[in-house]
């Protein structure tokens, strides 16, 4: 989106601006996952979990090329131990915040609950 905003589509002089607005539509990791089931832990914690252990884990990191392919989306740095939880709330609320408020509160909502 920052790569967006900071180099617009050049439509020449005699054409009308490009407008464009995001909507953020829920992708849910683990859709079977107990919403109902609060949790909060660091993020490696949950991880190793999710993938049978630490080896699990270092398997799928190689398998995946993780740390790669975020560098290459210009995540050059993920911060294993901030805390997750269940996300469908979180959801939820930029949902209706943008539905409410506008998109421009909801972004900045997103932003903030992504520290």
């Amino acid at each position: 989106m920052r790569h967006v905003l900071s180099k617009p589509l050049d439509t020449g002089s005699n054409s009308p601006s490009l407008a464009f607005a995001v909507v953020r539509v829920p992708f849910f990791l683990e859709p079977d996952y107990d919403e109902t089931k609060p949790f909060i832990e660091r993020n490696r914690d949950r991880l190793i979990e999710k993938w049978g252990g630490k080896e699990g884990w270092e398997l799928q990191k190689r398998r995946h090329d993780l740390k790669g392919r975020g560098i290459a989306a210009g995540i050059p740095h993920f911060n294993l131990d901030r805390l997750a939880s269940n996300s469908m709330a979180s959801h939820r609320l930029v949902q209706h915040i943008g539905k409410r408020y506008g998109l421009n509160v909801s972004e900045t909502l997103y932003d903030r609950l992504n520290v």
